[in-house]
């Protein structure tokens, strides 16, 4: 009898000890309107435009090669060398290019 409650009380403190290591679910905000989820923004400089891509030197110095489309939204007509604001989904598509 005395060998089942041991057992029982191991059986216990491991289950607890399981339940207290497993992490709560993260608190992420859910996404808005503004932004989609998986969107970012790049700032920097418009190095090439063309029908199907650009690239933009970001603010870090880096390049970054984006791919467009028809859906991309294009605002202030922006030229090689303008400051630009790039809306940016998942995968590399941008969705908007805005000259600052």
């Amino acid at each position: 009898m005395q060998r089942h409650r041991l057992m029982g009380l191991l059986a216990l403190v491991l289950f607890a000890a399981v339940a207290y290591a497993v992490e709560p679910p993260s608190q992420t905000p859910p996404a808005t309107s503004a932004q989609p989820a998986g969107a970012q923004e790049i700032h920097g400089e418009l190095l090439k435009m063309d029908k199907d891509q650009c690239l933009v030197k970001d603010s870090f110095g880096k390049e970054v090669r984006l791919r467009i489309n028809t859906d991309t939204k294009v605002e202030g007509e922006p030229k090689v060398g303008d400051k630009v604001d790039v809306s940016v989904m998942e995968g590399g598509l941008a969705t908007a290019i805005t000259k600052r």
